[in-house]
């Protein structure tokens, strides 16, 4: 069966220039029926963009018989081509699942003028997909063998500007909110809270601000960042994140605080009411990668709001605590980011081979705060390299033996597509001539070869078989799609054991493919959380 991709997007360009709109010119109401850009905006919404592409399908009688997936970026900038639902898409694209994308207009697609015409004149066309800018009037079909368009190329540009336009001046409002002491970022520090009386300005949570407080305390009596934490989780105090409902996940684990989090509260000077702007820049229009600033270019608003902690108290913190940078250049080891301390839960660092370490090995992050009896203290990196290949060796054996039995099945399953292929042809043949007779009884009624209620009656059971032969196709259109998935699944399972068969050193790729999570024991004990198994 075709299938349609429908795409939505909408950026926070355009949510915050619609906003700014509305603080000019009133309620969005009020502009509904005003000409111009407020307009313009109001119908980029991504309901509005849905409710256009479906409509447009539904007048569409090819497109109409289409099954459709949508695919939505909901603040994503059309800078860039990195977005998820677009990644999600492209992926269908070179699956060959998609024959056709509809979107609304071209800056919908992307703004960006060279990546929207290498994908208009060479991507979709040699994929064969269809493009449809429904708003622009742009169908590729009616540019077979043809670059775009004069006008199409002109709003193309016109939208790469725009984006850099829009940009510009979403940054300079910002500049001059932040300038003027509004405090127009996301997340508010804890110990504090947006007022709910005046917009952008912060005020003390009372409840948060007594542990921040107290934080501050333990660290000008001396206290390591480790022996707050410690303080903290004993004390039974929930952390930063439970404390503001924000979902915890620690696989059924305790969630406590950790030293990182204490120094980072400890480090921050919007406790002695500096706010602070300018600390990031983008890389380049509509990328959500920053760049961290020089100390020496922030730009820093003293006496910004009511402080919890006093100048004094906090350069006594800083110098009591081990208030140092985490963010320094660590060695990189395959292995970081999928261990576990199988005692607490929490993850194990890497601790390469330094001054004062013997090995290089891998250590609870929460051990010296948690003091669970059954936490993996430590694990010696080189022991636990061999151990995890040695397992994935395995598990290659046991997939190897698999593969065998999967290509049987692969050409049972080829087989079977082959089949159903022939038959969803022989129903596609069976439709057509049920078709056909509708059109031959209707000129047999006209020509006064048969009686209306004749008519009536082999047109409603011709109609009943068509509709019925049209239900048997998509069934079989989703099984031949089935069968294709698992057979290219297979493909790609063989293809792995075979690629990785007899790997003599752990890679970050071989951890990746194969390993979901590594947990590690007191006594020493591994246990892997696989991707997949021969099952």
């Amino acid at each position: 069966m075709n299938v349609v991709a429908v795409y939505l997007r909408l950026s926070m360009e355009d949510r915050t220039s619609n906003e700014n709109e509305t603080a000019k010119g009133g309620s969005i109401a009020g502009r509904k029926n005003a000409p111009g850009k407020g307009m313009e905006d109001e119908s980029n919404s991504i309901s509005n963009q849905r409710l256009l592409i479906h409509s447009y399908i539904e007048r569409d009688a090819e497109l109409r018989e289409y099954d459709r997936k949508e695919f939505c970026d909901d603040g994503w900038s059309g800078s860039g081509m990195d977005r998820p639902g677009m990644n999600r898409l492209m992926d269908e694209v070179k699956r060959n699942k998609v024959q056709c994308i509809i979107v609304k207009d071209l800056s919908r697609f992307s703004r960006d003028y060279i990546e929207l015409g290498t994908y208009m004149n060479q991507i979709l066309p040699f994929m064969g997909v269809r493009f449809i800018a429904v708003a622009d009037h742009y169908d590729s079909r009616e540019h077979d063998g043809s670059t775009i368009g004069l006008d199409t190329a002109f709003k193309t540009l016109l939208n790469d500007l725009y984006s850099k336009d829009i940009s510009v001046k979403v940054k300079a409002s910002l500049g001059n909110k932040y300038a003027d002491g509004e405090y127009a970022f996301g997340q508010v520090p804890f110990g504090y809270e947006k007022s709910t009386g005046e917009k952008n300005e912060v005020v003390v949570n009372e409840k948060e601000s007594a542990v921040v407080r107290k934080i501050f305390s333990l660290a000008c009596q001396g206290k390591s960042s480790t022996e707050i934490a410690r303080f903290l989780y004993e004390s039974g105090i929930p952390t930063a994140r439970q404390m503001r409902g924000i979902r915890t996940s620690n696989d059924g684990f305790a969630c406590t605080w950790s030293s990182s989090s204490v120094r980072s509260i400890l480090k921050n000077r919007f406790y002695i009411g500096e706010m602070s702007y300018g600390k990031t820049i983008p890389e380049h229009v509509g990328s959500r990668k920053k760049r961290r600033t020089a100390e020496k270019d922030w730009k820093v608003i003293p006496g910004h709001h009511e402080p919890l902690v006093t100048r004094e108290d906090f350069e006594r913190a800083a110098c009591s605590a081990s208030v140092h940078s985490t963010k320094q250049k660590r060695e990189k080891h395959p292995l970081v980011g999928k261990l576990s301390c199988g005692g607490c839960g929490y993850a194990m660092v890497y601790k390469p081979l330094r001054p004062g370490n013997k090995y290089p090995r891998f250590e609870c992050s929460r051990h010296s705060i948690l003091k669970i009896p059954e936490c993996c203290t430590y694990f010696r990196a080189d022991i636990l390299e061999e151990t995890v290949l040695f397992m994935i060796n395995k598990e290659l054996m046991l997939l190897g033996e698999a593969a065998q039995q999967e290509e049987k099945l692969a050409k049972f399953q080829k087989s079977e597509m082959k089949d159903m292929k022939n038959q969803m042809s022989s129903l596609c043949m069976d439709k057509k001539r049920a078709e056909d007779s509708l059109g031959i009884l209707y000129e047999k009624y006209a020509m006064g070869e048969m009686t209306q209620e004749e008519y009536r009656k082999r047109a409603g059971e011709a109609a009943d078989e068509t509709k019925k032969l049209l239900e048997q196709i998509k069934a079989c259109s989703k099984e031949i799609s089935r069968l294709s998935e698992e057979l290219e699944k297979l493909q790609v399972d063989m293809r792995q054991v075979i690629r990785f068969t007899h790997m003599e050193k752990l890679t970050k790729e071989l951890v990746e493919v194969f390993i979901r999570k590594i947990y590690v024991y007191k006594d020493k004990r591994v246990e892997i959380v696989w991707c997949w198994t021969a099952n």
